[in-house]
């Protein structure tokens, strides 16, 4: 398999990969059939990789240090982590015995169900904290919900997908209870207007930040004025807002620098930029190297 196929997680990433314990038979729905260790999936996630679709990931055993964005977390055993689209991940330390159980699919997938509704709370949930650890009762439960879609691929095909799309729904309001039950249920602090500007902001970027990096275009989305929404967010977060779309596209720029072979010419296209020398003034002046010089490290 070629590097460039290392610049993002995606369904069509696990479908060209053989001899894998993933079953890849339904379109846009991805699941493991027991668990596995990263390196399986040719993911050299050592480098920052781009999520293209939804995953839910079930530490069974060992441990590991992730990066998602901009925050990193601790995964032990009986730990779920949600990642979802455009979140960019990285493993900075694993345990040579980590093992995961994992889900991955897209928005099209669920698209017919009222899912894509609690999906969407979920991705607003999880931006605070993206992984939760559970006792092993809550965690033996998603785990068999987890066995019995392995299940229906022993069966005949009639009506799989459908009963699939119905236990990832069931799947997916457990995973809601516990987030209430561990998330919120131990803070009292409630979401000020503020912090729900910053919330909604960071949302925003995480869909927008290839294309757009003016103030001015999240400003009106949340519908404030320039002015209002910078102060907001230099006052919840500590941060400018251009810090935050910086950091957001470098992030992105370097991911697929270190995992594709994407010539510097068609990243600062993808990314938006004018040209590759405006692209790469804006990558040197934040980090310190030209991307060339960055790839090559």
């Amino acid at each position: 398999m070629k590097k460039k196929d290392y610049s993002s997680i995606s369904n069509e990433h696990f479908a060209r990969q053989f001899n894998l314990n993933v079953i890849t038979e339904t379109k846009d729905f991805i699941i493991s059939k027991k668990p596995t260790t990263l390196q399986e999936h040719q993911l050299d996630l050592d480098y920052p990789h781009i999520i293209e679709g939804i995953a839910f990931v079930f530490c069974v055993k060992g441990n590991a240090r992730i990066r998602i964005n901009f925050t990193e977390h601790e995964v032990y055993a009986n730990t779920v982590l949600i990642a979802v689209p455009n979140n960019i991940i990285q493993v900075l330390e694993q345990s040579d015995n980590l093992r995961v159980e994992f889900l991955f699919f897209t928005f099209d997938f669920i698209s017919n169900i009222q899912l894509s509704t609690q999906l969407g709370y979920i991705a607003k949930t999880v931006e605070e904290q993206v992984s939760i650890n559970l006792s092993n009762e809550d965690f033996r439960e998603l785990l068999t919900i987890h066995e019995l879609m392995i299940m229906q691929y022993r069966k005949p095909v009639a009506y799989r997908e459908d009963v699939i799309k119905n236990l990832l729904y069931a799947l997916v309001y457990q995973i809601l209870q516990q987030y209430t039950m561990n998330v919120e249920g131990r803070s009292n602090k409630k979401v000020n207007r503020k912090q729900d500007i910053y919330m909604k902001f960071m949302a925003l970027l995480f869909e927008h930040y290839k294309t757009e990096r003016s103030v001015h275009f999240y400003a009106d989305k949340l519908y404030l004025t320039p002015k209002y929404f910078s102060k907001v967010i230099n006052e919840t977060s500590g941060r400018p807002i251009s810090a935050w779309v910086g950091e957001m596209v470098i992030m992105a720029a370097k991911a697929m620098l270190k995992s594709s072979d994407m010539t510097v010419a068609q990243i600062a296209y993808d990314l938006n930029f004018a040209n590759a020398s405006f692209f790469g003034t804006y990558f040197k002046k934040r980090v310190g190297i030209t991307p060339l010089e960055y790839r090559e490290q």
